[in-house]
């Protein structure tokens, strides 16, 4: 087996994962909302979780429908380095406003990690970040950190 296959192998196994993730998120969102009646504190997890399961079968096309490309590293490496940058923007969280420090992840996510080209790395950094504010500080009015 050549590595892109190894590589590609590696990323359906990943996108089928993350659809059991959201599948998983969004049964226990929908048990969580029938609890009770109307809009409650089950609804933003419902809405969460409904998002995520849309994006995580979206990802599940477009890596099955992709072409080989070479290989970015081995999966481990990738998500080890996902691990590290995760955890040391939730440790930044604490000191530095949201709106810095989720472009900042996102872009480094993109171009360092997933070896895309820097400027579809910052559209995509600055795009996510404004959506991800916009839904949540100014349409449900959750306070980010």
């Amino acid at each position: 087996m050549s590595a892109k296959t190894d590589n590609r192998t590696a990323e359906r196994i990943f996108a089928i994962l993350l659809c059991a993730a959201g599948a998983a998120a969004l049964a226990a969102s929908v048990l969580l909302q029938l609890s009770s009646d109307g809009v409650n504190g089950g609804t933003f997890p419902l809405l969460v979780s409904a998002a995520f399961l849309l994006f995580a079968v979206l990802n599940l096309i477009f890596v099955c429908r992709c072409a080989a490309t070479a290989p970015r590293g081995s999966l481990s490496t990738v998500l080890w380095m996902m691990l590290l940058l995760a955890g040391v923007c939730a440790a930044l969280l604490l000191h530095v406003p949201f709106w810095i420090v989720s472009p900042a992840f996102l872009f480094i996510a993109c171009f360092a990690v997933l070896h895309q080209h820097w400027l579809k790395s910052l559209i995509a950094a600055a795009a996510t970040t404004g959506l991800v504010y916009l839904v949540f500080a100014v349409l449900f009015r959750v306070p980010l950190p």
